[in-house]
């Protein structure tokens, strides 16, 4: 009752001069009017009372490293019930398309060289071929028998930037044996064979057949360039179709924001601490592709975790290439996905791709120079 006098006392002061001037009305009507104007005019003030919105923060793993969604909504209780069902899509895509788990489809294809697909793998594979043909071939998931050979899927393997001859003439003898025509970065020259003509490694030579797909005997597939972008966008439809209008998904550094709401992503700096520039997005994508994370050593020179399909090679740290690529799209699969190509490209090339698709890009020199594409 005492809230109710309240709201009341709220109503006929806000209101005052609208029954002041049906005074008369009232006089004249008795008091069955004077109680309608009141009732009235209690139910459009309501009515026009806004939700409070507030903003919600849920942090979890997957894909090997960190992943975070802000929500701005109105329900504690749908919010967290829409941030469940888009955490389990998450872990369905990363259990179908990790090269990690051997149980997963992927992994399995991988294996036996032949495989159903399921929907999702079948998107995630069709799109990587999208993309390569509009790359001209820098990203390219076919990949995986060099990720694997240099060492990129397993820290305790040997691998050739061992400094120990013996190691190394061993390591060697292993990738002839399972890799034969996969290029080393220990060496100028193609382990055996024209790597050009006879390589594992090229995405034309993956067959598809409906559902079905087909690889030829040495090769893999790696998603690892275009998964997690993949499962971003899946997330965001997730939100957006349960009611959650703004928000920040944020998986590993591939970033997705959503609503009427702006926020400043900050770029790492590649060669230190800190952030280098900010961008402001609004209904963006955004994904960077960098050698400073995942990378192995030799002498004085660093080699990335991507490798250079058309050569089979870990990318070099040298001053006349890239250290990170950023990249701006409407989705974070074509950001993901890109941003890999572009490094590959290089300096020129990457630019020139990134104009062609419409893009915005920031990238950054091993010299340490920030080039603006927009």
């Amino acid at each position: 009752m005492r809230r109710l006098n309240h709201r009341l006392h709220r109503i006929t002061r806000d209101f005052f001069p609208v029954i002041l001037s049906c005074d008369n009305l009232v006089k004249s009507c008795g008091l069955k009017l004077f109680v309608l104007v009141l009732v009235s005019l209690l139910i459009l003030s309501g009515s026009c009372t806004k939700s409070k919105q507030v903003e919600y923060e849920y942090n979890d793993f997957i894909f090997g490293s960190y992943i975070r969604i802000k929500i701005v909504a109105e329900d504690s209780v749908k919010t967290r019930q829409a941030v469940d069902k888009t955490m389990q899509t998450l872990k369905h895509i990363d259990s179908i398309a990790s090269v990690f788990n051997p149980q997963s489809e992927l992994s399995q294809i991988n294996k036996n060289k032949v495989g159903k697909m399921s929907a999702d793998l079948k998107t995630l594979i069709t799109k990587s071929i999208e993309v390569s043909d509009k790359s001209n071939g820098a990203f390219d998931i076919t990949v995986g028998p060099a990720m694997k050979a240099l060492g990129f899927y397993d820290t305790n393997q040997m691998n050739l930037f061992t400094t120990n001859d013996t190691n190394k003439a061993n390591a060697t003898n292993k990738r002839k044996e399972l890799y034969k025509n996969i290029r080393a970065i220990s060496g100028i020259r193609a382990i055996s064979g024209n790597l050009f003509q006879d390589s594992v490694i090229g995405y034309k030579k993956i067959q598809i057949k409906d559902d079905s797909i087909f690889l030829k005997p040495g090769m893999a597939i790696d998603l690892g360039g275009i998964a997690v972008g993949y499962a971003v966008d899946k997330a965001y439809e997730i939100l957006k179709s349960d009611g959650i209008k703004d928000g920040l998904i944020d998986a590993g550094g591939e970033i997705v924001v959503f609503g009427d709401k702006t926020y400043k992503i900050g770029i790492k700096n590649p060669k230190g601490e800190g952030i280098v520039n900010t961008i402001v997005l609004k209904n963006q994508a955004i994904s960077t592709s960098g050698n400073y994370e995942n990378f192995l050593e030799k002498g004085n020179k660093k080699y990335c975790h991507i490798i250079n399909p058309k050569t089979g090679q870990a990318i070099a740290d040298t001053i006349n290439t890239l250290c990170s690529v950023t990249i701006i799209a409407d989705k974070c699969v074509d950001a993901d996905a890109y941003a890999t190509a572009v490094f590959v490209l290089g300096i020129k090339d990457g630019q020139n791709l990134i104009r062609k698709l419409g893009y915005q890009g920031i990238l950054i020199t091993n010299d340490g120079k920030m080039i603006e594409v927009k």
